[in-house]
């Protein structure tokens, strides 16, 4: 009976052993940085595969999550502009504050979510407006998918 638990507890390491290693060859997507070009992180984005506890993981909590006009989840990053200052009031205690200077242009990334709670685009904006830049349409370029409009609705 000894040998047998034995045997079911080394089974249930091993197996346990492997998933662990699985996890960790799980490449973390790239980060969002003012240092690197949007289209290179969209590009570079494993889509279908991050999921929320890996991109909270990577990212950090998002600034604001919203619902998107599809119904899926969306996490909200912003990039650049904002410097975090801390100042001491004379009372000696300190507050930090976030502060936009002179044309300071903003980044946005939305991480869209599927119903499962894993990573399927990645929507790019810049100061403010809508470029219509996303994970999906630079992948499918890269690949020389989807280069004209009507490609891929069926329409010849």
């Amino acid at each position: 009976m000894k040998s047998i638990l034995n045997l079911f507890l080394a089974l249930i390491t091993v197996v346990a052993t492997a998933a662990l290693a699985g996890q960790s060859r799980l490449s973390m997507p790239p980060s969002f940085t003012d240092e690197v070009q949007p289209e290179t992180v969209l590009r570079a984005y494993r889509l279908g595969v991050i999921t929320k506890q890996a991109a909270f993981s990577h990212h950090g909590k998002a600034l604001r999550t919203l619902i998107l006009p599809n119904g899926k989840e969306g996490w909200v990053y912003e990039v650049g502009g904002k410097q975090a200052q801390t100042y001491q009031h004379p009372t000696r205690e300190k507050h930090t504050v976030y502060e936009a200077g002179p044309g300071n242009g903003v980044r946005t990334y939305t991480l869209v979510f599927d119903d499962k709670g894993v990573v399927i685009d990645v929507l790019y904006n810049e100061k403010g407006r809508h470029d219509g830049l996303t994970a999906l349409q630079v992948q499918r370029k890269v690949r020389g998918e989807g280069t004209r409009k009507d490609e891929g609705l069926g329409v010849k």
